[in-house]
């Protein structure tokens, strides 16, 4: 009887820690509980050396992987800047861009760009006054006669 409820309660537990998601360690945070097991080692019977390379050698990898992301997320905003810059150049112009046709297959369709729209972290050009199109569907620019 006991060891039945003790298996309810296991499966129930466990039903929980699926529907959790796992946290991930910031760099920060690994560092501290990386200290804090060099702080609390036996001095009797240190960490071997193999392992702590291991650990040294994961810290690095994570200091690495955090600079690579937040040298990406800088290069995002400069080409999201840089696109919001330019794009009003093409109101008024008349462009050729990738898109569908009547019957659903892959075209290049024209229009005339009448103005700009942003949605969240993206640019849009109007073309004819409804069409919405990223600029990079743009496949050639002409002037209006």
């Amino acid at each position: 009887m006991v060891l039945s409820a003790l298996s309810t309660a296991t499966a129930g537990a466990s039903g929980a820690a699926k529907a959790t998601p796992p946290k991930t360690v910031s760099k920060d945070e690994f560092l501290q509980l990386f200290v804090t097991q060099l702080r609390n080692q036996d001095p009797l019977s240190p960490m071997d050396g193999a392992g702590f390379t291991a650990q040294l050698a994961q810290f690095s990898s994570l200091e690495q992987l955090t600079n690579i992301s937040d040298g990406l997320k800088s290069l995002l905003l400069f080409q999201n800047s840089l696109q919001n810059t330019l794009t009003p150049n093409l109101i008024g112009k008349q462009v050729g861009y990738q898109g569908k046709d009547s019957t659903g297959a892959d075209a290049v369709l024209s229009g005339t760009v009448t103005g700009i729209a942003f949605d969240a972290d993206r640019t849009w050009l109007v073309v004819d006054g409804a069409t919405r199109i990223q600029p990079g569907d743009v496949k050639e620019i002409r002037n209006n006669p």
